[in-house]
């Protein structure tokens, strides 16, 4: 159970990793037509995606305890916004632009993935923890 436990932590680090470098090294890709101003932003947006991934390999080292598991809920709310933003580009047809990481298809079902996993490892122990009493 421990190595299902820390998998989802580990999912997330492998999909933000090459996000947060995007981000970071190259700000204009991520709006049609950002302005100058806008990099700053982006880019401080990819440091915190940065620390997102040094706090989820804390979690992905180390044994896994309340603390942790309420991380992995945090880090699945964070998940939301992206499975929103790709669904909004499926539904709107645009989908043309920014195929850098796979475009919103695949952006959809990665995050979706990422999201329900680490949503699991925080509820888990919260159901296992309050048994139904009768």
């Amino acid at each position: 159970m421990t190595l299902l436990q820390h998998a989802p932590f580990w999912i997330h680090i492998i999909l933000e990793t090459p996000a947060s470098l995007n981000f970071f090294f190259n700000p204009s890709e991520q709006l049609s037509s950002p302005a100058p101003q806008a990099h700053a932003i982006i880019r401080q947006y990819a440091v915190l995606l940065l620390v997102s991934n040094l706090i989820a390999l804390n979690f992905a080292l180390g044994p896994l305890d309340q603390t942790g598991k309420n991380v992995a809920l945090a880090l699945s709310v964070y998940h939301l916004a992206p499975i929103f933003r790709a669904g909004s580009r499926i539904l709107n047809g645009d989908h043309l632009y920014g195929h850098g990481l796979g475009g919103p298809w695949l952006h959809l079902w990665v995050h979706g993935g990422c999201f329900a996993a680490l949503l699991t490892v925080g509820l888990l122990s919260r159901i296992n923890k309050n048994p139904v009493k009768n």
